[in-house]
């Protein structure tokens, strides 16, 4: 038997972990073991006894780096956790950054016990390909897909014996807004759908209930909304750009956009808006320190290739949009990265700043950490432009309730307004973080689910929603059964849509497993305390804000 347990993401979209057990070889898993975050409350949960023992687990299924899914390891391992933790090369190198900066901010775990976390990664391998069925344990295997998120990340199949029959259930992870027929974000290519024949899928349903206009699914679109408000600001406003950026996967997406503004736009850009002041180059800054390691993992993963030459994650289209070739950009960003500098033609050029230097004022555009604008170097650039209309702030991301960044949101506009109408004091703030939301809503939620991508098969998927408010929950629930009720023709069969909760559920029968009359009255309790610390720290959290640092990306629109 296959039995799951949901043990986070129940109620929220933070702390992703589910706890698998596969009783005919005794072996117990878990996929994702993330941290909680946002009000106090929701991290007092990192604190909570894990339900399992931490040294009875094999393995860990790790799907992408961020700290929501990966940020109790260090944990795990201090509670006693010996086994590997399966992720692809650059989901490691990514989740060692995140969890070492974690570390340092935090204080919940330590670097020792970062560095202590067991690895077997499976694109090392040189005959690795995306689904290709590996052995966990005598009759159960898994396989990974590649997902669009970010950089690294992948949903999960696992497939299991009942007698002579094979059973499925396959992990969503984080899903991605990059489809075949329109990757519009810069970096990553399409992701993958779960099998035909899968008979669970577990999805994720931050947007569940939200359903995106498609102005920002059009990649021209968000080009020229971007070269719009950066020429304004420096040739008309004769200003500067700030765009805080969250350190993984946001900033590099911005450094390309900004690279594409500087190779296509710029040259037009001085003549149009009637530019008459001197024509020195532009200088666009990268200023995240821990942005900068990143970058360097983007470097050498970004364009690598499957064994059989295609990109692993790298979005053709940005090769064409930026007229580079793949190893082009790969020397772009191990350049930046090295030497801090790359000429973007006779115009522009880029800059990273290295850790632990100083500001640089002096540029014209600058992309800075924390994405939420309460830590970083984005502080001190605020602090010294954010007082002067002519510089605009442009918001690319989540504002999560009393950071200084969703007090820029309340006054920020979608577009650049006339000079006689800016607040004095007060830099402009535009706001354009639906272009660049990498997580699905509703429709690439539906997408992903009923594609079978031209694989015929009658086998009916139960589906299990999980990692999302109460409310996208809900609406993402009653959608997918009015486009199963729909019945449209070569979609996935739908046999039922449940809401995921934290009762055991047999895997192989489809039925939830009963608690013992003594778990139940011990879940009753807990349930009736956390109720009563709830209503303790509701005040509290009206008149407090979330601690986020730059490792807080959860919420990576």
């Amino acid at each position: 038997m296959l039995k799951i347990k949901f043990v986070g993401a129940i109620e929220g979209v933070s702390g992703s972990c589910t706890w698998l057990h596969h009783t005919d070889s005794d072996i117990q898993f878990l996929v994702d073991c993330g941290m909680h975050q946002g009000t106090e409350r929701e991290e007092w949960a990192n604190s909570k006894a894990f339900p399992f023992q931490a040294a009875r687990l094999k393995y860990v299924l790790l799907t992408h780096a961020h700290i929501d899914h990966c940020g109790l390891l260090p944990r795990l391992v201090r509670e006693g956790f010996t086994g590997m933790v399966y992720a692809t090369r650059a989901t490691r190198e990514l989740t060692e950054l995140m969890l070492l900066d974690a570390a340092r901010v935090s204080g919940m775990f330590t670097e020792h016990e970062v560095k202590q976390i067991r690895w077997s990664v499976l694109d090392d391998d040189p005959g690795f390909k995306w689904g290709r069925l590996i052995r966990l344990a005598e009759g159960i295997r898994m396989a990974y897909l590649r997902s669009s998120h970010i950089l690294g990340a992948c949903l999960i199949s696992i497939s299991w014996k009942v007698g002579e029959a094979d059973r499925t259930i396959c992990f969503s992870g984080d899903v991605g807004c990059q489809t075949d027929e329109n990757a519009y974000l810069p970096l990553m290519k399409s992701g993958q759908h779960p099998f035909a024949d899968t008979d669970y899928i577990v999805v994720e349903s931050t947007y569940g209930g939200r359903v995106r206009a498609q102005e920002h699914q059009d990649s021209q679109l968000r080009l020229a909304r971007l070269a719009e408000v950066i020429a304004h600001t420096l040739f008309v406003k004769g200003g500067k750009v700030l765009m805080p950026a969250f350190s993984l996967h946001r900033a590099q997406e911005l450094l390309m956009d900004v690279l594409h503004w500087m190779k296509v736009s710029l040259p037009t850009s001085r003549h149009s808006s009637g530019h008459s002041g001197n024509d020195r180059p532009v200088t666009a800054s990268f200023h995240a320190p821990l942005g900068h390691a990143v970058t360097q993992v983007y470097a050498k993963h970004l364009c690598s290739k499957s064994p059989n030459g295609k990109f692993k994650y790298l979005n053709a289209e940005l090769c064409e949009s930026l007229a580079m070739h793949a190893d082009e950009i790969q020397a772009m960003l191990e350049r930046l990265v090295e030497h801090g500098r790359f000429e973007a033609g006779d115009e522009g050029y880029l800059t990273m700043t290295m850790p632990k230097q100083p500001c640089n004022f002096e540029a014209d555009i600058v992309i800075a950490s924390a994405g939420m604008c309460d830590n970083g170097p984005v502080v001190s650039y605020l602090e010294r432009w954010g007082n002067d209309p002519r510089n605009t702030v442009i918001l690319t991301g989540y504002q999560a309730t009393g950071s200084k960044g969703a007090a820029l949101m309340q006054r920020a506009t979608a577009s650049p307004v006339p000079m006689d109408s800016l607040t004095p004091n007060l830099a402009e703030v535009i706001d354009m973080s639906p272009y660049y939301s990498a997580h699905a809503d509703q429709q690439m939620l539906l997408d992903f689910l009923f594609r079978t991508d031209g694989f015929d098969c009658n086998k009916a998927a139960t589906l299990l929603i999980n990692h999302g408010n109460p409310g996208s929950k809900y609406e993402l629930r009653n959608a997918l059964q009015i486009r199963a009720d729909s019945r449209k023709e070569n979609d996935r069969q739908i046999k039922e849509v449940r809401i995921a909760d934290a009762r055991w559920l047999n895997l192989n029968t489809d039925e939830v497993i009963e608690q013992s009359c003594t778990e139940q009255a011990l879940h009753d309790e807990l349930e009736l305390l956390r109720q009563q610390l709830a209503l303790l720290s509701d005040s509290k959290d009206k008149q407090g804000k979330p601690r986020t640092h730059d490792t807080t990306v959860l919420y990576v629109e």
